[in-house]
């Protein structure tokens, strides 16, 4: 693979307030992608499930200066786009335009991100979308049955033990002064990065989103919060939910992950590959669904961030075969604990992710949130450069010693569905 970000062609500047700006040219392109994250997730919630979310949400509905729908008509005038979204760790802002209509983007962009207004009428617009999406949610199996696996691996105050939708109870009473203080608190330009790849030059790039944050004041320096520690299971914790009326059942099996900084990163990615990814959902997908025909969907995901994410198989199946399908699954793993990957599953593996990436950085998008991840993670901007070697030299030894690190006799599984029969 050809790196599309080579460090010589990335320009990368810390603005006086601290907000981080990475500029990449691509000057056939005629627009201008950007990608960006304020570490202002619902890692930030503590007691009130959803404040980050409904902060996030509200964004775009309203500034001191544009109403959400003036914002909406001014972006639609240029045929640009712009929207933000609330995660765990981070508020991902996405946004696209013209090159020339740059400036008026990163105008409407700062002041989303600086200034917003919150006014109460789109406040409760805000509320009751979020609101309909926890209690569809408090319905859904596979929702259930994460919520249920994410109590039972984390410990109370982790993120990752937190209902991702929020609380019905606390977004109902979240007023907008709680709004306000999250955000006068949680964003600020030390938590911020913003990526730009276009038609663009540079250091003109770098010198409008200097101007249109200029006025966002410095709060210091960012510094991830410590959290409690999730401590592996020590032996097999099972919990099952009963939904009636339901006809499928949800299970989510695993453990506590990694952070994408550890040092055994790549190891277990590769891992969690061949486990639940590879193909038709790699050894669990071919095994547990194409050859037994037990789920409806099967597959393995590890959640590498900031913060150490779980390593979960996830399924769904027939009431009558959860007790199967949790067998088999925990077969694949032990297999790969014991045999590794074939050489040719290696050798498949290590193609697809050097050839996968290359798909995603096809596009100014996916250029854009490359560079926001390196950023993010303190990766380094000749990281696509180094990473073809990086998956090379991961060896079967490691991938094997990694798998380990998902004990077949110590793990959670939650389980969502209905009454089972025997």
């Amino acid at each position: 693979m050809t790196a599309p970000i080579i460090a010589a062609q990335v320009r990368r500047t810390v603005l006086p307030n601290g907000l981080v700006c990475l500029v990449k040219p691509a000057p056939e392109l005629g627009a201008v992608a950007l990608h960006g994250y304020v570490r202002a997730g619902s890692m930030f919630d503590g007691e009130r499930s959803g404040l980050a979310r409904f902060v996030a949400a509200s964004l775009i509905r309203g500034t001191r200066r544009r109403s959400g729908p003036q914002i909406a008509e001014d972006l639609d005038a240029m045929g640009a786009s712009l929207s933000v979204s609330g995660g765990i760790e981070v508020t991902a802002v996405t946004g696209r335009s013209l090159a020339a209509d740059l400036p008026a983007l990163l105008g409407i962009a700062a002041e989303v991100l600086t200034e917003p207004a919150f006014p109460a009428d789109e406040i409760e617009r805000v509320r009751n979308e979020l609101i309909t999406v926890a209690r569809v949610n408090a319905l859904d199996t596979r929702q259930v049955a994460e919520r249920l696996f994410r109590r039972l691996v984390y410990p109370e105050g982790h993120p990752h033990r937190a209902n991702p939708d929020g609380d019905e109870q606390v977004l109902a009473a979240l007023a907008p002064d709680d709004l306000r203080a999250f955000h006068a608190r949680r964003y600020r330009p030390a938590a911020t990065i913003l990526a730009l790849v276009g038609d663009i030059d540079p250091a003109h790039a770098t010198d409008l989103v200097a101007s249109a944050f200029a006025a966002w004041p410095s709060e210091g320096v960012w510094v991830l919060p410590a959290f409690p520690e999730p401590a592996p299971p020590a032996a097999v914790q099972r919990e099952e939910v009963t939904l009636p009326g339901k006809s499928q059942s949800d299970l989510v099996l695993g453990v506590p992950g990694i952070s994408r900084n550890d040092a055994h990163y790549y190891a277990v990615m590769m891992a969690n590959l061949f486990l639940g990814q590879l193909g038709m959902m790699g050894r669990i997908g071919q095994n547990v669904r194409e050859r037994q025909g037990m789920a409806y969907y099967a597959f393995s995901d590890l959640r590498a961030g900031l913060l150490a994410g779980p390593w979960s198989v996830r399924a769904g199946v027939s009431p009558a075969n959860v007790e199967r399908a949790v067998s088999a699954i925990l077969h694949e793993i032990k297999d790969l604990q014991v045999y590794g990957p074939s050489p040719d599953e290696l050798a498949d593996a290590r193609t697809f992710l050097v050839g996968s990436l290359a798909v995603r950085l096809e596009s100014t998008q996916g250029l854009a949130q490359t560079m926001a991840d390196i950023e993010l993670f303190n990766l380094g901007l000749d990281y696509l450069e180094r990473y073809p070697g990086i998956i090379n030299r991961t060896s079967r030894e490691a991938i094997i010693a990694a798998m380990r690190r998902f004990p077949t006799e110590a793990y959670a599984v939650a389980v969502a569905g209905p009454e089972r029969q025997g």
